[in-house]
This record gives C-alpha cells, sequence and structure tokens, in this order.
C-alpha cells in the first residue's frame, strides 16, 4: 500500500525573497568576524520574531493550518509550540480547587540577544 507523500508547503513569495535578499547582501558585505556575531545575534533573534508573528498571525484570524504552511511545518508542530500561549487557564471541574498556571513558555532567549547587543565591540582581524 503506497502512503501519498505530504502536500508542499506553500512557496516563498517574492517580497519575502526580497526580504531576506537585503539581510544576506547586508551581511555579506560585513568582515567575516563582524558577520559571525551579526549571524549569531539573528539567530537569537528570530525566534522572537517567529513567535509573535505567529501570535499576530493568529489574532488576525489565520488558522493553524495556514500558519503551519508558511512556516513549513505541521499544524500541530505550531499549535505545540506556541498553541498553549494563546488559551487562557480552563476553569477547574466542579467540587475542584483551581491549579496554579504554569508561567507561560519563552521561545526565544532574550538574555542570549541582550548578550550579544550589550557587549562591548570586540576588535577581531577579518
Amino acid at each position: 500500500m503506497m502512503v501519498a507523500p505530504p502536500p508542499p508547503y506553500r512557496a516563498s513569495t517574492a517580497r519575502a525573497d526580497g526580504a531576506v535578499r537585503v539581510v544576506m547582501e547586508a551581511i555579506d558585505t560585513l568582515p567575516i568576524g563582524d558577520r559571525l556575531l551579526a549571524l549569531r545575534s539573528i539567530a537569537g533573534l528570530v525566534g522572537t520574531r517567529r513567535a509573535g508573528a505567529v501570535l499576530a498571525a493568529r489574532t488576525a484570524g489565520m488558522s493553524w493550518a495556514e500558519i503551519a504552511d508558511r512556516l513549513g511545518t505541521s499544524r500541530q508542530a505550531v499549535w505545540k509550540r506556541f498553541g498553549p500561549e494563546e488559551t487562557d487557564a480552563q476553569p477547574p471541574a466542579a467540587g475542584q480547587s483551581a491549579s496554579p498556571r504554569n508561567a507561560l513558555r519563552t521561545y526565544s532567549s532574550c538574555a542570549s540577544y541582550k548578550a550579544v547587543t550589550t557587549r562591548p565591540p570586540l576588535e577581531i582581524a577579518s
């Protein structure tokens, strides 16, 4: 029995490709030491921006499937990572006491971003 492959994810758009191109061209102009530092900073920022974009998309009415398609992943994976942030704790069942709500998960490390952006600049020979 053959299983059909999953449908391909949404192709990129010209605007999305253009934004990536601008960032990559800017990074490629840097001396190698600065390029590495810029890439480290970008890696820390991507998670924060992705989480913010997912929450904004949900607020704008996009479904989990639409978001997943654009991120190139499954609906379940996107919901597992970002879904619990959007819902409030359920009320306790009748006759049970409320349990304390767990702290919200953090999807990216703001501390690592601060560490990267607040350090004094290093002089690295290129």
